[in-house]
């Protein structure tokens, strides 16, 4: 029985083998994947989803056809799923062929299949997720634009505003100002604004400013301190959302942990003011490191998909070797 698993994200794109038979599973990975929206971004989707198969295909040497593959693609949409399914046909036959998006992996990978709680992923956006079986719960996950607060995005963004409100005497004084000024090359924040205006500070750019809001809070400025505070508090808030979305379908649902995912939560700051919003709503949840990253999420789920047990410990050894 040989399973895959893909997870294509927008820092890269992970894929995994594992053959039960052989006792043997592989990792590789390849560049990131892009929105589906545009042609560009289909190609730059294609050739991310192909490159980091071909890397796992050399591993495997003569394997060219698998039993059952799930990709968890960022941002997908059903129109998609096709495509997709061809790319992949591309590179291996595969007998049978789920995609779906980064979620679902997302969960399935931090419980170790259990689904026993919510999902938070906080990385360049945000979104709080859980999926009883028949139903799915969501918070969040609208986009920079109408949502994804508490994202690295959106922590970057409240930096910018707090060092304009305190150029203008309308905010607090902050280090993080001058800082992004120097980060950017400014000398003042209409050059900020005429870059973001023009495409030339994208989101991801955005979303790296989380780091210098980090590194000045544990410096001590306070206003820094209080976007961090802010951001655990947004995330926290998705948190319950899902969790009282769940209790209020089904009231014997034991949902006992928030899984945590995405560059954010290495915040200490960030997780500790999620923690407290959590427990103000019950303190018996567990806030909770994932047990296993999303691609490993990809394959337990290509697994329930065929009922087939997989022996954890084969994936365990490989994941030793492997950075993902």
């Amino acid at each position: 029985m040989l399973l895959l698993g893909i997870d294509g994200g927008q820092t890269s794109t992970k894929s995994c083998l594992y053959d039960h038979e052989n006792g043997i599973c592989l990792f590789a990975s390849g560049p990131p994947i892009d929105h589906m929206l545009t042609f560009n971004g289909q190609v730059k989707t294609k050739q991310a989803i192909q490159q980091s198969l071909q890397a796992l295909l050399v591993q495997a040497k003569l394997i060219r056809k698998v039993d059952m593959a799930f990709a968890s693609i960022s941002g997908v949409h059903k129109e998609h799923e096709e495509l997709i399914k061809s790319w992949i046909a591309e590179c291996v036959q595969v007998d049978a062929c789920m995609i779906e998006g980064d979620v679902k992996a997302n969960l399935s990978g931090a419980s170790n299949g259990k689904n026993d709680g919510v999902l938070i992923i906080a990385g360049g956006g945000s979104i709080g997720y859980y999926f009883e079986g028949r139903r799915e719960f969501v918070a969040g996950g609208y986009g920079h634009i109408l949502g994804d607060e508490g994202s690295a995005y959106w922590i970057g963004l409240q930096s910018i505003k707090a060092g304009i409100r305190d150029s203008e005497s309308r905010g607090p004084k902050t280090v993080l100002g001058k800082q992004i000024l120097d980060h950017f090359g400014e000398e003042s924040f209409w050059g900020i604004k005429k870059r973001i205006h023009a495409d030339k500070i994208q989101r991801s750019h955005m979303a790296q400013l989380s780091l210098l809001v980090e590194r000045a809070a544990a410096d001590g400025d306070e206003v820094a301190q209080d976007i961090l505070q802010r951001a655990g508090e947004e995330l926290g808030g998705l948190a319950v959302s899902v969790l009282q979305q769940a209790k209020a379908y089904d009231s014997t649902l034991r949902l006992d942990h928030v899984y945590m995912t995405g560059g954010v939560v290495h915040s200490e700051r960030v997780v500790a003011s999620l923690k407290d919003t959590v427990h103000r709503y019950n303190a018996a949840v567990r806030i909770s490191k994932p047990q296993y990253p999303p691609v490993v999420g990809a394959l337990i789920l290509s697994a329930q998909a065929l009922q087939v047990r997989m022996d954890m410990s084969i994936v365990n050894l490989a994941l030793q070797g492997d950075e993902i």
